[in-house]
């Protein structure tokens, strides 16, 4: 059976619904936030929908039924939306339109589906229920009963649930005609997709991805040949959400016991709740949360109580800023060690941004210092600027201690320009770049630092070769650059440090290749034992990894360090990190040689490590818990390079490693959220 209703109902309902889904996504930067800085998109103003011209609402019974004549009694925008039931009926005394038995209203590319929906014209008051299910893009919402005053702008959504894919959320909430929002690549239009009885079957969940993660870290550093222990960067894409119920005004929303979790399983590894949380828009960048007695609900067993850290008032700035009181972090070299920081936006748009961060180095306070030296203070600053749309400046500055008679001693700074090019059909980078203190780890060598700098490099991607399965990258550069050496023939004689000043031109290349040994079988998907702990089911395989590279460096004083070298490893994992213990090893052994010319007359680029053996093994003990080692040696000395072991807890929804390394003597605690996405309707929490 099909009816015409005017637009002003549609845009109206799905207005409250957009009042839900934004709660929802802002609830969950309660505690995500610190890992979510700088990846979230800018959000529409939920008041910004302008007044349409006003026109006559039409009601129509098409089928089974005479035609009922159009009404006049209420203003509402051009447009139309569609009911279709089972059963409907018209009161043209009482001006109610009931409907009931597979409710379906499609309207402004939304769909909403009910037992049952009334609609009293006079009071202007909508009420859906029984298994209601509102439709929008990639936006879900669920509830037992929905009710809005479409004239007061008032209502409430009972048993509120529901999925929230951030990547489309802006184009699912546009309120523009359906036909002016394109359609994605590859996305069935809207009126393609079948939304009946398709909505109303508790499809399984299915078709489980890991499209990637995000994370915090208390140290800033790697090594630059080993692979990396420390989540770093990303987004979280899909949330999911319920609330005992949500009542929603013109520019408020309020949610009462509200839950939220990255996890599509029942019941979740990790959830972030509230006994209430109220959302409510200031401005258009600003978003202001109001919660009581949140917290982060670990295992569904212990309760960790974000009040202390995060507020019960918190402000959203919809271009990523940060929430947090502070942050911590640990540095042994430049800060002493542990140490506490505040981020401050002096200027923060989508094209630019400047962030300040006061820093106050706690433990060399403690240890050494008093409390109110200045060499426990600290602050750091951050530029990140689109130029234009192929062009991006970034900067940063640090002063580790505001003790400014050691000032030098104390400050880092980098200024880069990078400019992507499309060269040869592939996407290059040209980088334009000057620092000053840039600190480099060289292996044996350990840390060094590079005084100054100033140049240009240009990177590759890495292009395969035919159809070989092998690829290659290359780099070209040219920097004038102050460095420590070695050579007394370069020092003069009344010197008072081992600086020196020399122009390097560098050409580098890597051809590589890897060769896949073997592959086990892998438990089925979307089984929740599959994902017990690690957010992908774990496939057993072994791969041989093979390479040559070759660089040379040449300088202005007439010297050159010419290299060429070639690697050989295996890497592998075996068991599928599914039952209880020793369900998962994972390892890499490789070879690395290498045959220098002449050396370098700095320490910073000198080849001193020919031949290295790089090693490590990560081990399941039990459950969640895994043991790893990674360690590189230099075989012609014996000298240990760098050895990191760490302890680490892995969940499908979320990874916590604990990494210690003697050699450089930094410890870190590393914190990792897992993203995913889904098919099907996801259960009840």
């Amino acid at each position: 059976m099909g009816k015409k209703l005017d637009r002003y109902m549609a845009r109206r309902t799905w207005k409250a619904a957009q009042y839900l889904l934004l709660l929802s996504y802002y609830s969950i930067d309660i505690s995500l936030r610190p890992v979510l800085a700088g990846s979230v998109a800018p959000l529409p103003s939920v008041n910004s929908t302008p007044a349409a011209k006003s026109s006559p609402l039409t009601y129509t019974i098409v089928q089974n039924g005479p035609e009922v004549p159009p009404t006049t009694n209420i203003s509402a925008p051009s447009g139309k939306i569609e009911l279709d039931a089972q059963q409907q009926e018209f009161d043209n005394n009482t001006q109610i339109i009931t409907a009931s038995g597979k409710v379906v209203v499609r309207f402004n590319k939304a769909l909403l589906t009910a037992d049952r929906l009334r609609v009293n014209l006079l009071t202007k008051i909508a009420t859906a229920d029984g298994s209601v299910t509102l439709v929008r893009g990639k936006q879900i919402l669920y509830g037992t009963q929905f009710e809005y005053n479409f004239e007061d702008d008032l209502g409430s959504i009972v048993e509120a649930r529901g999925d929230i894919y951030q990547p489309t959320l802006v184009r699912d909430l546009n309120l523009v005609s359906p036909a002016s929002v394109p359609t994605p690549a590859g996305e069935k239009p809207f009126t393609e997709i079948l939304l009946s009885d398709r909505l109303r079957n508790d499809q399984p969940v299915t078709n489980i991805r890991n499209p990637g993660s995000v994370g915090i870290n208390t140290s800033e550093r790697d090594i630059d040949f080993q692979p990396t222990l420390r989540p770093t960067g990303g987004t979280v894409t899909r949330l999911r959400f319920q609330a005992d119920k949500v009542d929603f005004t013109g520019d408020r929303v309020i949610a009462e016991k509200i839950r939220i979790t990255n996890d599509p399983f029942s019941p979740p590894e990790l959830q972030v709740k509230a006994d209430r949380a109220e959302f409510k828009t200031i401005n258009s960048e600003e978003d202001e949360i109001l919660t009581r007695n949140a917290r982060i609900t670990v295992e569904n067993s212990f309760d960790i109580p974000l009040s202390p850290i995060f507020r019960d008032r918190v402000l959203i700035n919809r271009l990523g800023k940060s929430p947090n009181p502070f942050n911590f972090g640990f540095d042994g070299q430049d800060r002493g060690g542990f140490f506490i920081e505040n981020a401050f936006y002096p200027v923060f748009d989508p094209r630019f941004k400047l962030t300040i961060t006061p820093q106050y180095f706690v433990q060399r306070a403690v240890t050494g210092l008093s409390f109110f030296d200045p060499a426990s203070f600290g602050v750091k600053t951050n530029i990140e600027g689109n130029l234009s749309p192929n062009t991006t400046l970034l900067a940063s500055a640090a002063l580790a201690g505001l003790n400014f008679d050691k000032i030098s001693d104390n400050f880092r700074g980098q200024v880069a320009v990078r400019q992507n090019l499309n060269l040869f059909e592939y996407p290059h980078v040209f980088t334009a770049e000057a620092s000053y203190r840039q600190r480099v780890f060289n292996g044996s060598l350990r840390d060094q630092n590079i005084q100054s700098s100033i140049g240009a490099v240009l990177a590759s991607p890495y292009i395969p070769v035919g159809n070989t399965g092998a690829s290659f990258n290359y780099q070209l550069g040219a920097q004038a650059i102050n460095a420590n050496t070695d050579r007394q023939n370069l020092l003069g004689a009344n010197r008072t440090n081992d600086l020196v000043s020399l122009n390097r031109y560098q050409a580098s290349a890597n051809l590589g290749k890897s060769f896949k040994l073997w592959e086990g079988q892998g438990l089925p998907p979307n089984q929740k034992e599959t994902y017990n702990y690690s957010p992908t089911p774990v496939i057993p395989y072994l791969q041989l990894n093979t390479g040559i590279q070759g660089a040379i460096n040449s300088y202005s004083n007439g010297e050159n360090q010419p290299v060429i070298g070639y690697y050989v490893g295996i890497q592998g994992q075996f068991g599928n990190f599914s039952k209880q213990t020793f369900d998962y090893t994972g390892f890499n052994l490789t070879y690395f040689q290498q045959f220098r010319g002449t050396s370098s007359p700095f320490l910073f680029d000198r080849i001193v490590d020919n031949r290295i053996l790089s090693a490590g093994i990560n081990q399941q003990i039990s459950g969640p818990f895994r043991l790893g080692i990674q360690s590189s040696i230099n075989l012609d000395s014996g000298q240990q390079i760098s050895t990191d072991y760490y302890l680490e807890y892995s969940r499908r929804t979320y990874n916590v490693i604990l990494r210690y390394n003697p050699a450089l003597q930094l410890g870190s605690i590393g914190f990792r959220l897992n993203d995913f996405n889904w098919d099907g309707i996801t259960p009840s929490f």
